[in-house]
C-alpha cells in the first residue's frame, strides 16, 4: 500500500532525487549526502528521515532511472521497425550511461535491492521482446538478449573513460551496433 505524501513532503522527496540524480551524474556516488541536501534546498536530517542509509537514496534514483528508462523502451515495443527500434533502445541507454558516470556502475551495485532488481528485470523483459523482434526481422543476430547488449553497450562505455576525444564513446558504441547485425 503506497502513503500519499503532503504537498511539501513530496516537493522536498521530489527535490531531493533530483538533486541526488545531478550529483551522482556529475561527481559520482562518493558525492556527500550534505552536497545533496544542499542542492536540494533541504537539511541533512530531512534527506536521512526519507533515506536512512546513502545507498538507500542511491537505490532509489538507480530505480527512478529504470522506470524512465523502461517507459522508452516501452515506446519503442510495438514499433513497426524492430531493427530499427533496437537501435533507438541501444542508444538512448547508451547515452544515458555516458551522461550519468555512476548510472551503468550503479545499476548493478543497487541489484540487489528488490525494488530495483524488479525494475531491471522488466525492462530486461521489455527489451528482450524487441530483440527478439529484431532478431525475427533480420536486423539483428541471434542468440542474444539484454544482458549481453547491455554488457556489450557498458564496456564500449567504459573504454571510452580515459579516451583523448570527447566523442569517442560514440564510434565505440557504433562498432558494438555494427558487430550485433547478423552476418
Amino acid at each position: 500500500m503506497a502513503t500519499t505524501l503532503r504537498a511539501d513532503a513530496q516537493r522536498n522527496l521530489d527535490r531531493i532525487l533530483e538533486a541526488a540524480a545531478e550529483l551522482y551524474a556529475e561527481v559520482g556516488p562518493e558525492v556527500s549526502i550534505d552536497e545533496i541536501a544542499r542542492r536540494a534546498g533541504v537539511g541533512h536530517g530531512t534527506v536521512f528521515r526519507r533515506f536512512p542509509t546513502k545507498e538507500a537514496l542511491r537505490s532509489a534514483v538507480i530505480r527512478a532511472h529504470l522506470g524512465e528508462m523502461l517507459a522508452e523502451v516501452r515506446e519503442k515495443e510495438d514499433a513497426p521497425d524492430a531493427g530499427k527500434a533496437f537501435v533507438q533502445v541501444v542508444w538512448m541507454a547508451a547515452e544515458r550511461c555516458r551522461k550519468d558516470r555512476a548510472l551503468f556502475e550503479g545499476i548493478e551495485r543497487c541489484s540487489m535491492v528488490p525494488d530495483v532488481a524488479a525494475a531491471k528485470e522488466e525492462l530486461h523483459d521489455t527489451f528482450d521482446k524487441i530483440i527478439r523482434r529484431a532478431v525475427k526481422s533480420g536486423a539483428v543476430r541471434r542468440g542474444l538478449d539484454a544482458r549481453d547488449v547491455g554488457a556489450l553497450v557498458g564496456a564500449a562505455i567504459q573504454a571510452t573513460v580515459h579516451a583523448e576525444r570527447e566523442e569517442e564513446w560514440r564510434r565505440y558504441v557504433q562498432v558494438v551496433l555494427d558487430g550485433l547485425k547478423p552476418r
